[in-house]
């Protein structure tokens, strides 16, 4: 009987050891797909953060250095300098150069998100995109301040799939809808273009930017999409308010 007991003891320790080996091999399997998860996001944020770089070195190329050649050729040309066309092109090329370096430093950060808020920021994204394309902005139940990281994060999010739809879409309506509850943070964003295949390749940097944002705050999302009708992309996060 003691050896009969012996066994059971011996077998049931086995297979607990077994048991507690099986959880730790399965953690470690959730750590390490965790951490390449992670690293998946780093390195994709790595490439959005490179896009964004080369765009404004060729906006400023472009934008800025094109004008400022020609300022420059203007001032240091002794037949044209101080008359009355000089004065006509250089009375242009400065709001010009002004507007250009405003819009690469809001590219860089959207200060008046610190400022002004989300909402607010938004509102003024608005009133600057032109008549051919209408945006609604819907705020259900009211909307409490997040973590600047978050809103600069959900900020650019709309602002990419606004310049999507506005380059792409051929659509004459756009909406921004957010709920902000307790618990949860959510936004859709839609419009009644043309609609694309969101599992095609070659749907470019635009998607991937979107995606790599939404990854980097946490949130899960959802695209639904049919070709001829149009593009509705649903956000849901944790609230990152700051109370």
């Amino acid at each position: 009987m003691i050896i009969v007991f012996s066994i059971i003891i011996a077998f049931v320790c086995v297979l607990y050891q077994t048991f507690v080996k099986k959880i730790l091999n399965e953690k470690n399997r959730q750590n390490k797909q965790e951490l390449e998860h992670q690293k998946e996001i780093s390195q994709q944020y790595i490439i959005v953060q490179e896009k964004e770089r080369k765009r404004i070195a060729e906006t400023l190329h472009d934008e800025v250095g094109s004008k400022l050649n020609l300022l420059s050729l203007w001032m240091n040309n002794d037949d044209t300098w101080d008359t009355k066309r000089s004065k006509v092109i250089v009375a242009q090329l400065i709001p010009e150069l002004i507007d250009a370096t405003r819009n690469i430093s809001h590219v860089l950060y959207p200060a008046k998100i610190e400022e002004f808020g989300l909402v607010l920021t938004l509102e003024e994204l608005i009133t600057k995109i032109d008549t051919s394309l209408i945006v609604e902005l819907i705020v259900n139940h009211g909307y409490n301040k997040k973590s600047i990281s978050f809103e600069v994060q959900i900020y650019r999010i709309i602002q990419e799939f606004l310049s999507n739809v506005i380059k792409h879409s051929t659509a004459s309506k756009m909406s921004i809808q957010i709920r902000d509850s307790v618990k949860f943070f959510s936004i859709i964003l839609s419009d009644n273009g043309i609609g694309f295949d969101v599992n095609n390749p070659q749907n470019g940097m635009g998607l991937k930017n979107i995606v790599t944002r939404i990854q980097s705050i946490n949130a899960v999302y959802k695209w639904k999409n049919k070709k001829g009708i149009g593009c509705t992309l649903i956000i849901f996060a944790n609230n990152g308010r700051l109370d």
